[in-house]
C-alpha cells in the first residue's frame, strides 16, 4: 500500500505559515530593493536593530574585504533565495517547481526594473537580475531538497508503522 501524496505534504497549517512568511518576504525584498528610504524605514520601525544587526554582519572587522565581491550580489541571491525557498514550500507539489520558479524570477526582475522607475538611488543592472536568478535557483533547490527528504521520512515512518501494527 502506498502513502497517498496528500499524505506525503507538510501539513496545511504549517504551509498556510510558510505561505504568510513567504508574502511578507516578498514585500520585504521589494521594499528593500525599491525603496530610497528603506533604511530610515527600517530604524523607525526597529530602532538601532537593523544597523547593530549590519555592523554585526559586516564582513570587514573578521576578513580581508579585497576577498569579498564588490557589489550587492550576495543580498540579491540571500533574499531571493530564501523567497523562492519559502514559496516553493507553501506550494509543496512537484509540478510546481518550475512555474514557481519562473514567478518569483519574473516578480525580481520586476522589483528590480521599479528600482529604475521608482527610486533616485538606485539602478536596473544586469548582474543583479543575475544574483536574483542564482538566489531563486538556490531557493528552489532547497525546497525540493526538503521536500524530498520530508516524503521520504514520512514514507518511511508510514511504513514502519503498518509493519507494527
Amino acid at each position: 500500500m502506498t502513502s497517498s501524496a496528500a499524505e506525503l505534504r507538510a501539513p496545511l497549517a504549517l504551509r498556510i505559515f510558510i505561505g504568510l512568511v513567504a508574502l511578507a518576504a516578498v514585500a520585504f525584498n521589494a521594499a528593500l530593493m525599491i525603496s530610497d528610504r528603506a533604511p530610515a524605514v527600517a530604524e523607525r520601525l526597529a530602532g538601532d536593530v537593523p544597523q547593530r544587526l549590519s555592523d554585526r554582519l559586516d564582513a570587514s572587522r573578521s576578513v580581508d574585504t579585497g576577498q569579498l565581491p564588490g557589489d550587492d550580489a550576495i543580498v540579491h541571491i540571500g533574499v531571493w533565495a530564501i523567497a523562492a525557498l519559502l514559496i516553493v514550500l507553501t506550494f509543496w507539489r512537484w509540478w510546481s517547481l518550475v512555474p514557481l520558479a519562473a514567478a518569483v524570477f519574473v516578480t525580481s526582475a520586476a522589483v528590480e526594473v521599479g528600482q529604475g522607475r521608482y527610486s533616485t538611488s538606485r539602478a536596473v543592472e544586469r548582474s543583479d537580475i543575475v544574483a536574483n536568478g542564482v538566489g531563486v535557483a538556490i531557493g528552489v533547490s532547497a525546497a525540493a531538497a526538503c521536500m524530498f527528504v520530508w516524503t521520504v521520512v514520512s514514507a518511511s515512518i508510514r511504513g514502519i508503522r503498518r509493519r507494527h501494527r
